[in-house]
């Protein structure tokens, strides 16, 4: 049985999560700095561990503590 932490994400629910617009995750993804694949149908899919990896470099990059 899988958990919801294995499950990825779309692009609509990384925007929601981080609160910023879907051009700007797919800036991101095409930029190579947020790691995505794409889905039997071609769209982005996300996995929680590279979502959280990209925002735990974020933080590091501007000097934001949580």
């Amino acid at each position: 049985m899988r958990n919801d932490e294995d499950e990825p994400l779309t692009i609509k629910q990384v925007t929601r999560e981080l609160n910023v617009d879907d051009k700007t995750v797919r800036r991101w993804i095409k930029s190579g700095q947020l790691r995505a694949t794409r889905d039997i149908v071609g769209r982005y899919t996300i996995s929680r561990a590279d979502l959280d990896s990209f925002v735990e470099q974020r933080r590091r990059q501007f000097g934001i503590n949580e």
